[in-house]
């Protein structure tokens, strides 16, 4: 067999060929995959483009609301530390009554009548005479009929518990109130107050004719008209118990600017039992109570 033998520069030429081939194909391949990458950088510009273009009011940094609500919806309720649901807006007690609208009620309204306020401001009707009975059995002291009746179930009633309720002023007629009034004008005039600053130190103490509710056979002064009642078990028998008889102390002593008369621990007023035990409740004077403050 003859050996074969290869012409060097046809070899030549083949090896120059088949490296320019092999050039091609590289560039070809490396230009293949250059593209293929560089087509989601592309198509990532694009969207971030169309979103700013579209979306531009929608602040930096906030997320799709339509997605917020999915994940929201996916994701478990959140609890504070004690387990239960925490509240996104802080919540406030309703108060324990609202004020209510202002309400001034007539003597002679057949359903309402004891809770009429009567003051320098709120004077009785002209002639104002209400039926009269006696608060307890024997005693001359009175009230209107309709509150005898309650005053004498708690004076009965205390009586049990070992307190006696004397009633020491009730009803008085418009002279007896005037007379009183009068008296202690002329003390403080005597003492060198002018007229207008006798009388408004006098109506701290005591309210002219029909403006008291003496005249109205409303309250009662329980006792005696003295400080020192505020010492005694009738009083603090009082504090607990007069309410559910439907009378209050009308004069409270942490009350006296709205109502503008001195505290009076022995005088007691009707106002009916419901209305008693709510400003009870709430710690209110009757002015409180109807809303005229």
């Amino acid at each position: 067999m003859k050996p074969v033998t290869v012409n060097k520069r046809t070899f030549k030429v083949k090896a120059i060929l088949a490296a320019v081939l092999a050039g091609i194909m590289l560039i070809l391949i490396v230009g293949y995959a250059f593209t293929k990458d560089m087509k989601p950088q592309k198509d990532l510009t694009s969207g971030v483009t169309n979103a700013n273009e579209v979306g531009s009011a929608q602040p930096a940094g906030e997320e799709n609301t339509e997605q917020n609500t999915e994940q929201n919806a996916d994701a478990p309720a959140q609890t504070d530390e004690n387990g239960g649901q925490p509240q996104t807006e802080p919540q406030t007690a309703e108060p324990t009554t609202a004020k209510r609208k202002a309400m001034l009620v007539d003597i002679n309204d057949a359903e309402n009548w004891a809770l009429a306020i009567i003051g320098v401001n709120y004077p009785l009707p002209d002639r104002y005479a209400p039926n009269l009975s006696e608060a307890v059995d024997g005693s001359s002291v009175k009230l209107d009929s309709r509150v005898a009746t309650h005053y004498r179930e708690m004076y009965n009633a205390a009586k049990q518990a070992g307190c006696i309720l004397t009633p020491y002023s009730g009803y008085r007629t418009y002279s007896l109130q005037e007379s009183t009034y009068t008296r202690k004008l002329n003390y403080y005039i005597s003492q060198g107050y002018t007229e207008e600053q006798a009388a408004a130190e006098t109506q701290k103490k005591t309210l002219p004719a029909g403006c008291s509710e003496h005249n109205a056979g409303l309250c009662m002064d329980i006792v005696s008209a003295s400080s020192d009642f505020v010492n005694t078990k009738e009083f603090q028998w009082l504090c607990d118990n007069a309410m559910n008889y439907g009378f209050v102390l009308r004069y409270p002593e942490n009350k006296q600017e709205i109502t503008g008369v001195n505290y009076q621990p022995w005088h007691w007023r009707f106002v009916g039992v419901e209305a008693a035990k709510e400003m009870a409740q709430n710690n209110q004077c009757l002015e409180e109570y109807l809303g005229i403050v």
